[in-house]
């Protein structure tokens, strides 16, 4: 492959003064100039996107930073975002921070030095650490939005769901079905932020559920999971057996994710539990998944593809408008009555 090396060695000329030639610097006297353009043309030399994006200042490349890809919920999230992007004529890199505030500094570097146009963040769960990096993007000149999460920075556009109303109408649900013993699923973050909501999605959900629960119905116990991190099926399966354990005559459980409740219902069916008739079990998300279980589960449905879609659009035209003013987008979600939550069981 024909380097800058080689044309800088063609035309007897140094790497810089190539460079310079390639990014169309003015202060190159016309003979060089010209050595340099014919080597280029004899050589065949191909300079590369980003040596042409520091010329233009145009990469047409995005970044997406989101916690992880593994998850369905995720996938689908970073599928929707990344189409939306390709559509335009950019080009998305798909970044997985894991929840760790360093790795997400790295990935701001990153951006930085492939000078990014622009870059859809999921927040890290520290958000003084997103500040900075926020503040760092925003110098380099790199348009933001957030997506599903966002710390509390008005000055940056955001496309979340109200997961508040999530929780809430989740409960409104078993309620009206006359559950009044259910078991929360949700990790430890959520349950400590719940009472008053940090911003956190788990905490959100926590925080309608428990309002929806002291608001809708005398008489009603929420009991819950122990401390977990990582909401995995393996995870799901294992509270659910911790809640079956310690309240055996809970009706319900709702899962603050999809994956943690189809987790529950794989415990309920080794334990040879009908669902819904004897335990009654939601979910949250509306993950494809969803719909492919035995019973079909019911869920508090994310319009996932609609909030990627919107946050690289909404991305898309912060590019285009560096001037224009945040934007905070908040989709509603809806409760989708499948298979899985039924009426409290019988007595005797």
């Amino acid at each position: 492959m024909i380097t800058i090396k080689d044309v800088a060695r063609e035309a007897q000329v140094s790497i810089a003064t190539v460079s310079r030639v390639l990014n169309a610097y003015p202060h190159v006297r016309p003979e060089v100039r010209e050595r340099v353009q014919k080597a280029i043309a004899e050589l065949g030399y191909s300079p590369n996107r980003l040596a042409s994006s520091f010329r233009t200042q145009q990469s047409r490349v995005v970044g997406v930073f989101l916690r992880q890809q593994r998850t369905p919920f995720s996938s689908a999230l970073a599928y929707a975002i990344e189409s939306a992007i390709f559509e335009a004529g950019y080009r998305a890199l798909l970044c997985s921070t894991n929840g760790d505030p360093d790795r997400e500094e790295t990935y701001v570097e990153s951006m930085i030095e492939l000078r990014a146009e622009g870059v859809v963040i999921r927040p890290t769960g520290s958000a003084a650490r997103t500040a900075r990096h926020v503040a760092r993007l925003r110098e380099a000149g790199i348009s933001i939005v957030f997506a599903d999460m966002k710390p509390p920075m008005t000055q940056v556009s955001a496309v979340v769901c109200d997961n508040y109303s999530g929780g809430y109408e989740g409960m409104r649900h078993l309620l009206s079905l006359g559950h009044r013993k259910i078991g929360i699923i949700a990790g430890s973050r959520a349950q400590a932020g719940g009472a008053k909501g940090n911003g956190n999605v788990g905490s959100e959900r926590m925080r309608g559920i428990m309002r929806a629960a002291q608001d809708l119905a005398y008489g009603v116990e929420l009991v819950f999971s122990g401390p977990f991190d990582e909401a995995t099926l393996e995870e799901g399966a294992r509270q659910a057996e911790y809640i079956f354990d310690r309240y055996p005559d809970a009706t319900a459980l709702f899962g603050t994710t999809d994956v943690l409740a189809i987790g529950a219902m794989q415990t309920a069916h080794r334990r040879g539990m009908a669902v819904p008739g004897e335990i009654s079990i939601l979910g949250y998300d509306g993950i494809m998944e969803s719909g492919i279980t035995f019973p079909s589960l019911s869920t508090v449905r994310q319009p996932i593809h609609e909030m990627g879609t919107l946050a690289a659009q909404t991305l898309l035209h912060h590019i285009r408008n560096p001037q224009a003013s945040a934007q905070q987008i908040v989709l509603e979600n809806s409760v989708l009555v499948r298979h899985s939550t039924g009426p409290i069981p019988a007595a005797g």
